[in-house]
């Protein structure tokens, strides 16, 4: 406390206190400062001692009063805190992403531009290496070539990955900056970037999802083990509200006079089961893929808690450009899942090649019907009833095979995937896809490598022997780029040196991975301060928080309810690592 007249007229009224006014005071102070993080035990009645003693205050002593009330009038101010952060009726996540944040509604909406994370100021350079060439000399998996994974992780684990990318990220094909999915770990591939696309896949009766289908038709030509997660989450959304209405806690979903009538029934049951689905998906984030990131081993009761000390989210969310990159793992792509890819990828080939010649936009309709013809053999009345998945087929209900589909699953967790790290990786077949990387990031004028890796605070890399660990790509990235600092941020990302434990990520991606998870998920209203029992139901929240015997990992329980035949109990234990062969 400063020397202040006011202070002065503050210690010279306050000498003059009795004895008993200034041990009310004093000790007023002390709990107050010495207990500062501590609740206040109202019945030692200390407030009401403080204003029966200023009320026997003469006018003379009102320096002090204002010394005395000011702190409890701030205090008080501070118990309700602004702007306001939540609002009763606002419990359900909105179809497009609009309204996370009160206070910037449209933060992370479908349809808004990519953020910026870093602002470049490296001086723009005209010669720029053909992106073709950098494919070539720094990405490009060599034919016959496969380098497994240093900790066996499996495809299961990266369909999971591709799964959240494609949660995260859709760039609009006529406006690269514009990103068409919302900025939330939300399911949207499930359920949609608007209201248009989630009706089309609702029955729109007891909340429930018409069978097996999803959104995002772009996960079809991903591996078949992405569409058969999304199938599980679709299940496990029909598990969920199937559940809630045979509970029916507190009657909440019940229809009749003067309470629901059918169609609020369905729109209750299906909003609290997708908030359900969503704290299951949140779940396995949290619990096995951000554990595998770490290294963190299977039996250990660790857990990286990105809701320690969280307060209340206020801005949102918003998905940025950089990390758009920072989530492209091609190269993870495991030898059976790359020979299907080539295939599929020749189709969109020849598409690109007819473009062209045309001039006009890759005809992806004609992509699909080949795809269907070569993969899936599927009737037009099959494909009626939601998106295919390569190597199975739905039956009259609309259903996949249990079997097919647990299949599948059982196949990716048996597939190790390949290193992510140190370039010359990728599969040949998606160059095209690596090219369009490249020239988005130039176009978007993204920062540098080096300048990411400054924003992270991280040491900038000041040799090319830096970067990776192959004599081939470091000479490339002298070729290409001349100096460090040009290291344009995609390729620098792609052929960094592994780190050497855990996931065997790149550095820098392993770092803005972190990163990217942990403002995901505090800065998500629906993660933070509407995931409670009373929004999700006291059974579906207990069901979000996963089996306590198992380190709180929902993921056991959810395939024994979904696909019980899936995994065995040892494997669910340990999903994301291939089984090693004798």
């Amino acid at each position: 406390m400063g020397v202040t007249p006011k202070t002065n007229a503050v210690i010279k009224e306050s000498l003059g206190l009795t004895y008993k006014q200034k041990e009310i005071l004093v000790s007023a102070m002390v709990k107050r400062y010495a207990d500062r993080n501590e609740p206040t035990d109202d019945r030692e009645n200390l407030f009401e001692k403080i204003i029966e003693t200023l009320s026997e205050l003469k006018p003379g002593n009102q320096d002090l009063i204002d010394f005395i009330t000011k702190p409890l009038v701030l205090e008080f101010y501070a118990d309700i805190p602004k702007p306001y952060r939540s609002y009763v009726g606002q419990n359900y996540r909105s179809a497009d992403g609009s309204g996370n944040s009160v206070v910037l509604p449209d933060t992370g909406k479908s349809g808004s531009n990519y953020a910026r994370t870093v602002t470049s100021f490296a001086h723009t350079s005209e010669k720029l290496p053909d992106p073709n060439l950098v494919f070539d000399k720094l990405f490009k998996r060599p034919a016959g070539y496969f380098d497994p994974h240093p900790a066996s992780i499996n495809m299961l684990l990266f369909c999971v990955a591709i799964l959240i990318t494609h949660d995260l990220f859709k760039s609009d094909p006529k406006n690269p900056a514009r990103n068409l999915t919302t900025s939330y770990l939300d399911l949207s591939p499930l359920y949609g970037n608007n209201e248009q696309e989630q009706k089309s896949i609702r029955t729109m009766s007891k909340g429930l999802l018409k069978a097996d289908q999803w959104v995002d038709k772009r996960l079809v030509f991903q591996p078949a083990g992405v569409g058969a997660l999304l199938v599980v989450f679709s299940r496990n959304h029909n598990f969920i509200a199937k559940k809630l209405l045979e509970l029916n806690e507190n009657g909440r979903f019940t229809v009749g006079p003067g309470l629901l009538n059918e169609e609020q029934q369905d729109e209750a049951l299906f909003q609290t089961a997708r908030l359900i689905n969503g704290g299951c998906y949140l779940n396995i984030i949290r619990r096995d893929y951000i554990r595998v990131i770490l290294g963190a081993d299977a039996g250990s009761t660790f857990n990286f808690d990105p809701f320690v000390d969280v307060e209340e989210p206020l801005y949102g969310n918003a998905v940025s450009i950089e990390f758009n990159f920072v989530y492209r793992w091609h190269a993870a792509i495991g030898q059976v899942d790359s020979d299907w890819l080539t295939e599929v990828m020749a189709l969109y080939d020849k598409a690109s090649a007819e473009s062209r010649k045309t001039g006009n936009p890759v005809d992806m309709n004609k992509v699909g019907q080949e795809f269907n013809e070569l993969f899936i053999h599927a009737t037009p009345e099959e494909l009626s009833l939601g998106n295919p998945i390569a190597g199975l087929h739905r039956a009259s209900t609309g259903d996949f095979s249990e079997d097919g589909l647990s299949q599948i699953l059982h196949t990716k967790y048996e597939q190790v995937a390949s290193r992510i790290g140190n370039g010359l990786n990728i599969p040949a077949s998606l160059k095209h896809i690596e090219v369009a990387g490249i020239m988005q990031g130039r176009k978007l004028q993204c920062c540098t490598f080096n300048e990411f890796r400054t924003k992270l605070q991280l040491k900038k890399l000041e040799t090319f022997e830096d970067f990776s660990d192959l004599p081939e790509v470091q000479a490339g990235l002298k070729e290409l780029y001349g100096t460090p600092d040009a290291v344009e941020l995609y390729p620098g990302l792609t052929v960094e040196k592994m780190k050497p434990a855990g996931m065997h990520m790149p550095y820098t991606m392993g770092r803005a991975i972190l990163s990217d998870a942990v403002n995901l998920l505090r800065n998500d209203r629906f993660f933070v301060t509407e995931n409670t029992p009373a929004n999700l139901t006291n059974w579906g929240y207990d069901y979000t928080q996963g089996d306590p015997n198992k380190s709180q990992r929902v993921s056991p329980e959810l395939f024994r309810n979904i696909l019980p035949n899936a995994f065995s109990e040892k494997e669910l234990d340990n999903l994301f690592t291939a089984p090693r062969k004798p």
